[in-house]
């Protein structure tokens, strides 16, 4: 019905527009043109805010990652530190003597031992096997080779210091003496 009204009144004026209808007109093509530059604008921003979303996730995911290695890193740590005291007490038990004014002593750092493989199981620490093993460099630290008459060639014959495995990846490898060839 507009359309006819419009039809009329250009009739009437005698096939002259006039200024009105002029700028109807553009201000409908401006209007079409401003909702395809909205919508141009909208997929714009859609496409910016899922680019946006995407980057904070696998932000988030990156610094929870890291953010475990890095505790994994200090549990490391600290277990390292907590071997020195291990071996302090794999030391006091073998020089103490086995008489009854030692034997308190002993009974107490034996617990304290036991306390600590207690802890090492706790956090998946495991002692690794040396003794009459062939030598493994990637677990072992040879530290001299001797003759052995009873020991096949690169075996470990004697163990100084325990080798310590966390999670299976080794916290510190254990120093041996191999049985010469």
């Amino acid at each position: 019905m507009a359309d006819e009204l419009q039809e009329k009144a250009y009739t009437v004026t005698g096939g002259q527009r006039s200024q009105a209808d002029d700028n109807s007109n553009k201000e409908t093509s401006g209007q079409r043109q401003g909702g395809e530059q909205k919508s141009d604008m909208t997929s714009v921003w859609k496409d910016r805010y899922i680019r946006l979303l995407a980057d904070l996730e696998n932000t988030k995911k990156r610094l929870s990652r890291d953010s475990a290695q890095e505790v994994e890193r200090q549990k490391e740590k600290l277990l390292s530190d907590v071997l020195l005291v291990a071996d302090g007490l794999d030391l006091a038990l073998l020089h103490l003597s086995s008489e009854n004014d030692s034997r308190n002593i002993f009974q107490g750092i034996e617990l304290l031992r036991d306390i600590l493989d207690k802890f090492f199981i706790k956090y998946d620490v495991k002692i690794i096997a040396a003794w009459g093993e062939v030598f493994d460099p990637n677990l072992h630290e040879a530290i001299g080779m001797v003759q052995h008459p009873a020991a096949d060639p690169n075996t470990v014959v004697r163990v100084e210091r325990k080798g310590y495995l966390y999670r299976g990846k080794l916290l510190r490898p254990a120093q041996v003496l191999v049985a010469a060839s």
